[in-house]
């Protein structure tokens, strides 16, 4: 079972998940698929229920096992989640005919890709060096 890594800031009220690392500044959008994937999987869903769940999207591309499984792999790869022994608390996901209507072919994109665009200036943010007493700095 996995949760979202604690240490990273996480944004999962959209449709798209944002995760950012903030003691190395890199930043990771999820497209919709692969927010889909990473939310059971913080629920506490296996991969295979994962794929069953899947299976009934329809005009689910061909590939969707091999896409969830590289959406996994991204994940630990990138430490977006770690292992747990209870899944996070967050909004079950409901997969109903409205998720099915509103899907594009776009939708089912899932690399994670780390942007560092925006590294310099989460690195540079003087908030990382304050305690949690004021803005005295942190001696490093």
């Amino acid at each position: 079972m996995y949760k979202k890594n604690p240490d990273f800031f996480a944004d999962i009220s959209g449709s798209q998940i944002i995760m950012i690392n903030m003691d190395e500044g890199v930043f990771y959008l999820l497209p919709l698929f692969a927010s889909l994937v990473f939310r059971f999987l913080i629920l506490g869903k296996t991969i295979d229920e994962i794929k069953e769940l899947f299976a009934t999207f329809p005009e689910i591309p061909d590939d969707y096992a091999k896409r969830i499984d590289d959406v996994l792999n991204d994940c630990l790869k990138y430490s977006l989640i770690v292992e747990s022994d209870v899944p996070d608390t967050i909004d079950d996901v409901v997969l109903n005919d409205l998720t099915y209507q509103d899907l594009q072919e776009e939708d089912f994109a899932y690399e994670i890709t780390p942007s560092t665009d925006v590294q310099k200036l989460l690195m540079d943010d003087p908030i990382h060096d304050v305690s949690l007493d004021g803005w005295t700095p942190v001696a490093k």
